[in-house]
């Protein structure tokens, strides 16, 4: 469509214009390239891709980035790990959590893209952040805790999913 809009112009900005779309054209050929890659190595039974809005691109990022996931005693270690597990800011009586920068922040990107994703298209976990908005949350913490709820099933699917590493 684009090439057709470019058609019987003339001068730099078409030029520049057709180089980039080029440009674009190659690059989505790559990514295709890439995406069938990492389907392959992903596997087409993982139970990761079982989970609503968990792609293979996201399913390659928490698998790689995990390693090995026996090492992790729970899913709560896992999250941690991943940076999504809240980090307690309590002082006296005041009792708080707060936002936990540290962690993976390749993983806690893949949770994100997941808990969009559902956001947008899951309605349980459309229900889930209406409850969450209700109590008072705003839609970034909200978020969080959608994120801290899919550490437990995508951390069951890791382990179901993990072969030991060979000696």
């Amino acid at each position: 469509r684009a090439r057709g809009l470019l058609r019987g112009h003339h001068g730099i900005e078409t030029d520049l214009a057709r180089a980039e779309l080029a440009e674009v054209v190659r690059l989505g050929r790559r990514v295709d390239v890439l995406e069938r890659e990492l389907r392959a190595l992903v596997g087409p039974d993982d139970p990761l891709l079982a989970i609503a809005g968990l792609g293979v691109i996201s399913a390659a990022v928490i698998r790689g980035e995990a390693g090995e996931v026996s090492r992790f005693a729970s899913s709560d270690a896992f999250a941690m790990f991943a940076g999504i597990a809240p980090l307690p800011a309590s002082s006296g009586r005041t009792s708080r959590v707060r936002y936990n920068r540290h962690g993976n922040r390749r993983i806690n990107r893949a949770f994100w893209t997941i808990a969009v994703w559902q956001a947008k298209f899951d309605p349980r976990a459309r229900a889930y952040l209406a409850r969450k908005r209700e109590e008072g949350k705003s839609w970034r913490e909200a978020l969080r805790c959608l994120k801290r709820q899919l550490v437990r099933p995508v951390f069951a699917a890791l382990l179901a999913g993990h072969q030991p590493a060979a000696l």
